[in-house]
């Protein structure tokens, strides 16, 4: 038998940290405590036009017609469960991703499946994160809301994909649900993440859908041609993680990076994140390089 397969927004959504929870409440209050988290869950898929597939355990399976009803149930289910909970354990996960998939008898499959499903596992408790095919298809208000979080290679897939993450009004810092800041305020602290990269009189701005760029000797095989013979073929690479460029050195003679007002940091097989502005030197320290020297400049 074959099927044709239709545009689903498939949502996945777990209580995290339910061990805990159990831990410190005990058996009873605890089974109490997520079945009132699930019945929000169930519930909200509902009022958004949503339709749930299946619940495991204390995850719930939804699909919704468009990404925007599905993000609008998410939001709903992460400002519920705050009011309801007073500690990151007991918080909910949300994964999202928009595309094709099959059904049979009830239940989905297919490879949007299993990204909404890979992504939930990447998310931390009080997260919404969502696929690009999602974020595509939102208004302008709820792109407003989303952060690029993550740059992740998909189960089947050869290549990494940038997460978005999409924030709700409760501040991601602190994840309380007592401080509430603005989405103006929001979107200044996370819209427009980049890197700039100046390197002789080359500048080059790096944004989290470029990663990972490569740095190093051989211009056949990296984004940016060092010509120092103390740096190895490729020599580093920057990341986009959890929201931060990240530099990774895999060279032999190491990276040197100095920050404003930060001591010099020696990373060999190492990562460490870039913030604010400063200086990479690579396979010699930044203050004492004869060849030539990266400095870095950050978005935020």
């Amino acid at each position: 038998m074959s099927y044709l397969p239709a545009q689903y927004a498939v949502l996945f959504a777990d209580v995290a940290g339910s061990s805990s929870l159990y831990g410190n409440l005990g058996d009873t209050h605890a089974k109490a405590s997520i079945d009132k988290l699930m019945a929000l869950m169930l519930d909200t898929t509902g009022q958004h036009g949503g339709r749930v597939i299946k619940t495991i355990g204390d995850e719930v399976m939804a699909c919704f017609e468009g990404p925007e009803s599905a993000c609008l149930a998410a939001l709903t289910m992460q400002r519920e469960c705050a009011r309801a909970s007073n500690s990151p354990a007991g918080r909910l996960r949300i994964g999202i991703a928009f595309g094709p998939a099959l059904e049979d008898r009830g239940d989905l499959f297919g490879d949007t499946v299993n990204a909404a499903a890979a992504i939930t596992h990447i998310a931390r408790a009080g997260q919404i994160l969502i696929n690009p095919d999602t974020f595509r298809q939102l208004p302008s208000a709820l792109c407003k809301q989303c952060q690029a979080f993550d740059q992740v290679p998909l189960k089947g897939k050869e290549q990494a994909h940038l997460i978005y993450r999409l924030l709700w009004e409760t501040c991601p810092e602190t994840q309380s649900a007592t401080t509430v800041i603005s989405l103006d305020e929001v979107n200044l602290r996370m819209h427009g993440l980049s890197i700039t990269l100046t390197l002789g009189d080359q500048t080059i701005t790096i944004q989290p859908e470029d990663t990972p760029y490569l740095i190093g000797r051989d211009p056949s095989r990296v984004h940016l041609h060092v010509d120092t013979p103390l740096a190895s073929r490729e020599h580093c690479q920057l990341l986009f993680r959890r929201g931060k460029f990240v530099l990774a050195d895999h060279s032999t003679n190491g990276t040197y990076v100095s920050g404003i007002d930060q001591p010099e940091i020696y990373l060999r097989r190492e990562e460490l994140p870039l913030t604010g502005a400063g200086r990479i030197a690579l396979g010699e320290s930044v203050e004492q390089a004869s060849g030539p020297l990266l400095f870095y400049s950050t978005s935020l």
